[in-house]
């Protein structure tokens, strides 16, 4: 129940066009409660198993809940001067022709935030306090019944992903899903996720986690199987190996998707995934036709994704791009600066950027910017100091706790190529987060924190005993390990 209900909670956020509008992330918001219910259910007596982690994650809600405590006027200017330099809600209105907030005096003695737009604050909160408690009732879930299910339903998830965007471009229609009218964007428009850089960054997660769950499979499979090339031919014909190429066609249709969106940063870091699977796998494998097999299966995905992606679209986009200021976004960014600059401690509040940019972009070319093309520093602008260190501190006990899991060695094959997959996959996306803004998408981030997850998980059988010890984990190094441990 667990394990699918995530599947079904991920199917709807990719194909509700990454749930940014809001009829597709409100029933978002209340299905990730009830897959974090489940969760808990099925790991009734366990817990976190990072609990620093926690406590971390817990800072950063208490960081954005001060952002919106009523402070004097005097207190403002002392901590946030430039909140008070103009009124954003007047601002607001001049731009849309509505009203933001009622409009409270910037004088006097009357209380205000620190957050020039309260609803959207209570919105980013909202969904940092769900999907903080996804992550943690998620971890737990997984801990007790492992990653498996929830890989395979990513991969099928993907595939299906990847062929909606085939089609979409094969269509060569600007109507996504032949009925959805969606706001002309720059360039053409993507599916299920409307951009195309959207598109890419969700499929360069769920590819990350398929080649570890073919990684995983490929090694287990041939587990049993003699070296001679005649019993490698003859396990061809195996269940575990139809499996094994079903699941390799769909992580090469994966690749030629992200190509075929002709996105710069996906197709930056699809190379950057297979770069390292094959420094992973090559170090990994122990047998030099292994490792051969493998760097051939992933200069295949290459290949097929360069010859059949439309690698001429892609290479156009780059001729045009202008490098100087990183096709604008450079101008983008120095105007964000300036707003970290005169909000260095408490930010402007979260979720407010495109708010604050109202008064800060100097950019003129027709667009106003609602997002600053990097997470990392959107984030420095709407949360300062105030919740720039917890974020930093729970990404640096996040790093120690993929590090812990990797170095017990308590896993089996295929979860640990599951846990080196995620891990690549959030790599990815983070690379990606510098110049792009995917995990804005809530139909992305509920899939980032499902690979957080699998990273970051503790097998629930060490916690309860050797009875509870999974019958497939037969590698003599992982049970002395287990049994140390005990």
């Amino acid at each position: 129940m667990f394990s699918s209900s995530a599947v079904l909670l991920l199917g709807w956020g990719a194909v509700a066009f990454g749930a940014e509008y809001s009829w597709a992330y409100a029933p978002l918001l209340v299905f990730s409660v009830v897959v974090g219910v489940f969760g808990l259910l099925a790991s009734a007596g366990g817990h976190f198993p990072a609990r620093s982690l926690g406590f971390a994650l817990a800072a950063i809600f208490v960081g954005g809940l001060l952002q919106l405590m009523p402070l004097s006027q005097r207190t403002i200017r002392m901590v946030s001067p430039a909140s008070v330099v103009d009124d954003y809600r007047q601002l607001y209105a001049k731009m849309t022709m509505q009203p933001l907030e009622p409009t409270m005096p910037l004088d006097g003695g009357a209380l205000r935030p620190v957050s020039i737009a309260p609803s959207r604050t209570v919105l980013g909160l909202t969904f940092l306090a769900v999907l903080t408690m996804l992550f943690v009732a998620c971890t737990r879930g997984v801990s007790a019944v492992g990653p498996h299910g929830i890989a395979r339903g990513v991969l099928a998830l993907a595939l299906l992903v990847a062929l909606l965007e085939l089609m979409q471009r094969a269509s060569g229609s600007d109507v996504v899903y032949g009925f959805w009218y969606a706001p002309q964007p720059k360039g053409y428009h993507s599916a299920p996720f409307i951009n195309r850089n959207h598109t890419a960054g969700w499929l360069l997660m769920a590819l990350s986690l398929s080649a570890g769950y073919l990684a995983g499979g490929v090694a287990t499979g041939l587990r049993g199987v003699r070296p001679g090339w005649r019993d490698r031919i003859l396990w061809l014909s195996s269940r575990d190996a139809s499996e094994t190429l079903l699941t390799g066609f769909a992580i090469a249709v994966m690749a030629i998707a992200i190509v075929v969106t002709a996105s710069r940063s996906g197709s930056f870091c699809l190379a950057l995934v297979i770069l390292m699977f094959v420094s992973w796998g090559t170090r990994r494998q122990l047998s030099v036709s292994r490792k051969v097999i493998a760097s051939a299966y992933l200069l295949g995905v290459v290949l097929a994704a360069v010859s059949l992606g439309g690698m001429d679209r892609l290479a156009g986009r780059l001729n045009d791009t202008s490098w100087w200021d990183l096709d604008g976004r450079l101008n983008v960014w120095q105007d964000t600066i300036r707003i970290i600059q005169d909000s260095p401690l408490t930010g402007t509040g979260l979720n407010t950027y495109g708010i604050a940019m109202l008064r800060y972009q100097t950019v003129r070319d027709g667009s106003q910017y609602i997002e600053a093309h990097n997470d990392y520093l959107q984030i420095v602008a709407e949360g300062g100091l105030l919740l720039g260190l917890p974020i930093l501190l729970s990404l640096m006990l996040f790093i120690r706790e993929i590090w812990r899991r990797f170095r017990e060695k308590n896993d089996d094959t295929a979860t640990y190529w599951l846990r080196a997959g995620a891990a690549v996959g959030l790599c990815a996306i983070a690379t990606q987060e510098t110049v792009d803004f995917t995990l804005q998408m809530p139909g992305a981030a509920v899939l980032f924190v499902v690979l957080a997850v699998i990273a970051i998980h503790r097998p629930d059988y060490l916690r309860r005993g050797a009875a509870a010890a999974p019958a497939h984990i037969t590698e003599e190094s992982t049970l002395v390990q287990w049994r140390n441990r005990l």
